[in-house]
């Protein structure tokens, strides 16, 4: 037997109704349609296998949950680079082909294979699903870690260990996503504007503390132009830097800007670049959390350059996945698929009436799980822990109703009496993943997902902050993670 450890980093935005609710997951056929056949089978139109199994998918297809949870589905299931052509319904004729994306790659023989029932590649897809739902429709940025156990050559490493952790492109907590970040529609110049940037890397410096960022410009920023030795440097043309305060990017006009750069000639127009056009900056550390993310782009957005980023000693960059995602949440682990996964009273079903779907789901808030073997485990950092982690999976916040799973109580305790038997796997010491996590039977599931976060509040809306009270905060990113790293991001 082969075993693996991988550390997944993912966004995190599927509602708790979407995940509990859908006319899929919480269809008893449908659902089991979804276990014992290949992906390609039911939903592909060049692969599908026409029978009572895709007609039924089909049908429930036309539930919008049903859809967006397919979507996260899938990008559990397959690898980065991997896609799922479906029709959907919503589309008119002839242009209904549509693509889910993978992403974590954690069951990529579904596709074109029906799982083996009660299979660790089902209960991995299930963790995955689970870590990633919240009842606010927050995208948030998360990092999953969990262990494979399973013939070497069966399954692919779902991610190498994320060595060069890069910015989100969205704002964290939100749908928004950065305008910076996409390609300008035409030529355009300067730091100011708000297309064409790259997310080059995520920095940490202590709070309050000043530092200088730079890429080739003096170290000190704007002030030392002609007397800071240089920080950095471009090549290829020229670049500009921009520096925002979190672990996403931003654009000029967000609150989260910092600072920007072209280099010490103001108004320059020189394409190529030198000692007075190479950007630099010096500011502030970030007072919440210490995070500063630095964006680069060519100077003019048609030419092609690169930013070889450095900061000053008391600042790190760039941070690896692990130096980003320091708070441990929990684990999540279970089998929301086959016969039997759901309560037998419920069942959301589609009915065609005259010309329209109309998708039939419970009316009444659920005060019990609709699940039956879904669990949650809370990182015994959390003051509140039973308190948040209810909070988190269920879909109406603190009512405990709608949930997604069952609240085990703490994974770990000094005791060693928590729910999980061990918590950092074997496979990777120091990545702090939880292993084989009890239910409240006492069963042992082998395939959870440990979730951690970049900051305690990140999935609590502000009514509710004092379920993320933690004990004490978590050590610094780790120096000797970031001095192993490359000076220049890995391809992606």
């Amino acid at each position: 037997m082969g075993t693996q450890a991988a550390e997944i980093r993912i966004a995190n935005s599927l509602t708790t109704r979407e995940l509990v609710l859908n006319a899929i997951a919480a269809n008893h056929d449908a659902n089991e349609a979804l276990a014992t056949h290949s992906l390609e089978s039911l939903f592909d139109p060049d692969a599908q296998v026409p029978g009572a199994a895709s007609d039924l998918i089909a049908n429930q297809l036309h539930d919008p949950y049903a859809q967006r949870f397919m979507a996260y589905l899938v990008g559990c299931a397959l690898a980065e680079g991997e896609t799922l052509a479906w029709l959907n319904p919503f589309l008119p004729a002839g242009s209904q082909r549509s693509e889910w994306a993978g992403g974590a790659g954690l069951c990529p023989q579904w596709r074109t294979s029906a799982p083996a029932p009660d299979s660790a590649c089902l209960k991995r897809v299930t963790a995955c699903l689970l870590a990633r739902n919240n009842g606010l429709d927050r995208r948030v940025g998360l990092s999953m870690r969990g262990e494979i156990h399973e013939p070497p050559l069966s399954i692919a490493e779902p991610f190498a260990l994320d060595v060069w952790a890069a910015p989100l492109d969205h704002v964290q907590g939100s749908r928004t996503q950065v305008g910076s970040a996409a390609p300008c529609a035409g030529a355009a110049v300067g730091a100011e504007r708000d297309c064409g940037w790259s997310m080059h890397s995520v920095g940490w410096c202590p709070a309050g503390q000043t530092v200088s960022v730079g890429a080739g410009g003096p170290t000190g920023g704007p002030s030392a132009c002609g007397l800071g030795a240089p920080l950095g440097s471009s090549a290829g043309a020229r670049m500009v830097m921009r520096v925002c305060a979190g672990i996403s990017g931003c654009d000029s006009t967000s609150p989260e800007w910092m600072a920007s750069s072209e280099g010490c000639t103001e108004g320059s127009t020189s394409p190529l670049p030198t000692a007075a056009t190479n950007p630099s900056v010096s500011l502030s550390c970030p007072a919440q959390g210490g995070y500063f993310t630095v964006m680069t782009a060519p100077w003019d957005s048609t030419a092609m350059g690169q930013a070889n980023v450095d900061v000053t000693p008391t600042a790190q960059l760039p941070l690896s996945e692990r130096g980003v995602y320091r708070i441990r949440e929990g684990a999540f682990y279970g089998n929301m698929f086959g016969r039997g996964a759901l309560r037998g009273d419920i069942n959301v079903q589609v009915v065609k009436s005259r010309d329209r779907y109309v998708v039939k789901r419970p009316t009444q808030p659920q005060a019990k799980p609709i699940f039956r073997d879904l669990y949650s485990c809370y990182d015994p950092g959390w003051v509140q822990g039973l308190a948040y982690a209810t909070y988190r999976v269920c879909a109406l916040p603190g009512s405990n109703e709608d949930c997604a799973a069952t609240v085990t109580g703490a994974c770990w305790d000094a005791k060693g009496t928590g729910q999980c038997l061990a918590e950092d796997g074997s496979l990777f010491v120091g990545d702090g993943d939880f292993v084989a996590c009890r239910d409240r039977a006492l069963h042992i599931w082998r395939e959870p997902v440990t979730v951690f976060l970049n900051g305690p509040c990140d999935l609590v809306d502000e009514q509710h902050n004092a379920l993320c009270a933690r004990w004490s905060e978590p050590p610094p990113p780790r120096r000797e993670d970031t001095d192993r790293l490359p000076k220049e991001p890995r391809k992606r």
